[in-house]
């Protein structure tokens, strides 16, 4: 595998896990307006997280950890794929309460960033018969050195 494949691979991951953490950060009724516009144009625009400086002139600088996904997991994941809303039927929704729709909608969206996730985990599996997560985290100067 070349270079770039890798870095394309962590960079997918990356994007997701961020994906992720921006849906769980959203309102309803914002999650149930990019959802409807996700479907119907098939467009998903991701967020991109503000670097903040640190207190004291520290430096902070986004460092990126690796961490190998077991055989067991990865064999985990493809029996049992998350799926939270399984029997729950789309047509019903008309007659509930616009909250219980909200929450349909954010609990959808978090689950499709879900499966995404585990399915690059798992063709990064198939391709090289082992999976890699990659985690972004922050460090300061002092941090670094340690």
């Amino acid at each position: 595998m070349t270079e770039e494949e890798r870095a394309k691979e962590q960079s997918e991951i990356l994007r997701i896990k961020r994906e992720g953490g921006a849906l769980r950060k959203r309102t309803l009724a914002e999650e149930a307006e990019i959802w409807r516009l996700k479907r119907d144009t098939k467009l998903f625009a991701a967020e991109e997280e503000e670097l903040q400086p640190a207190a004291g002139n520290k430096r902070r600088k986004k460092v990126i950890k690796k961490t190998l996904v077991t055989r067991a997991a990865i064999e985990h994941i493809i029996s049992n794929p998350f799926n939270p809303l399984h029997g729950f039927r789309e047509e019903k929704l008309a007659t509930y309460s616009q909250e219980l729709r909200q929450a349909y909608f954010k609990q959808k969206a978090i689950t499709d960033n879900v499966l995404e996730y585990q399915r690059a985990l798992i063709k990064q599996f198939h391709k090289k018969d082992y999976a890699e997560n990659y985690k972004e985290i922050e460090v300061t100067d002092d941090e670094q050195d340690n």
